[in-house]
């Protein structure tokens, strides 16, 4: 029964970080050597942007990269219907928190340097932020047709998607950014692994140009995650 246990928090833990910051997608590049070489094949196909594509996408690089501060409430659904939620904390460039809410105990913080991943009963997992997906929002300076292979682009009432994915093709699977139109802002993100499960995180309640205090974007692995909620 406790095995049952620590297996269902690992699935939970690996789902969340999946939709946060494309573990999932990473983890199975490196594992699983039929995705990689799924990845491989999908590198080889080139789409054909548009001019009214290019344009999206140089609109959606600059409203990226004017983004500073922000927080707000998300919403995750699981490629299982799982839910969870709790409120983001976004510094760019470099830095981002996201806290659960309970029963859910987890925290992922972007530091500037590295994504760590945490549970309640275990140490602190990190990975390089240039490695994960959360690379694109938090770099510096953000041009999705030079650092990215734009898979697709596509318009609907009120809806900008964009779809992307590793332009090396060493991660499988594929992030889709949903914006609101025509007052460009992030809605959501959609992250499809190699096996085409999809895990969806939607923003609410977002609020701009609120400084976050510097403490939330630092994460020992000694802390448990209701600490440093402000």
């Amino acid at each position: 029964m406790r095995n049952l246990e620590q297996n269902r928090r690992y699935r939970q833990l690996m789902l969340a970080a999946a939709a946060l910051v494309g573990i999932g997608v990473l983890a199975l590049a490196i594992a699983t050597a039929s995705s990689t070489a799924h990845a491989d094949e999908a590198t080889q196909t080139q789409t054909t942007l548009t001019a009214g594509d290019r344009a999206d996408l140089e609109r959606v690089s600059a409203y990226l990269d004017g983004l500073t501060d922000m927080q707000g409430n998300f919403l995750q659904v699981g490629p299982d219907g799982s839910l969870a939620e709790g409120k983001f904390y976004l510094r760019r460039p470099g830095r981002l928190r996201f806290e659960y809410t309970p029963p859910t105990k987890m925290l992922v913080v972007a530091d500037g340097t590295w994504v760590a991943v945490k549970d309640s009963a275990s140490a602190a997992q990190r990975y390089p932020i240039g490695s994960t997906p959360l690379g694109i929002l938090l770099s510096r300076h953000v041009n999705l047709a030079d650092e990215t292979k734009v898979l697709s682009v596509e318009r609907q009432p009120g809806v900008l998607r964009i779809k992307l994915q590793d332009r090396s093709g060493n991660a499988p699977g594929d992030l889709t950014l949903v914006f609101d139109e025509p007052n460009l802002q992030l809605r959501q993100w959609v992250v499809t692994d190699a096996q085409g499960l999809q895990t969806t995180v939607a923003l609410r309640s977002v609020q701009s140009g609120i400084r976050a205090d510097n403490a939330l974007f630092v994460l020992k692995d000694d802390q448990r995650p209701d600490i440093g909620r402000q």
